[in-house]
């Protein structure tokens, strides 16, 4: 998959998100939600690239332990992805608001 389809697909979330189900299952697009204790889980073997998709500024003042920051605004500059396209990416934001 590529990275714009990524984004594509995290901003169509986000957009939707406050009338999705939180229990959405994985799509023929790829992605699907997860739950707290799955994401632990996915952390602690190294089995994802947690990204906060937040400002800088939000990054700094809270974020999950481990996580990269890529500002929705850098996703199609950014050198940060892994170059194994293959790879989890876990995206995350502050929710709805």
């Amino acid at each position: 998959m590529n990275y714009r389809a990524v984004i594509f697909y995290f901003f169509v979330f986000c957009i939707f998100s406050a009338v999705l189900p939180f229990a959405a299952p994985a799509t023929e697009a790829g992605y699907k939600e997860i739950t707290a204790p799955e994401l632990k889980t996915m952390l602690e073997e190294k089995k994802c690239l947690l990204i906060n998709s937040l400002s800088k500024i939000e990054f700094d003042i809270q974020h999950i332990e481990d996580s990269i920051n890529i500002p929705v605004v850098e996703m199609n500059s950014t050198t940060k992805l892994p170059a194994d396209k293959s790879s989890p990416l876990v995206f995350y934001c502050m929710g709805k608001r």
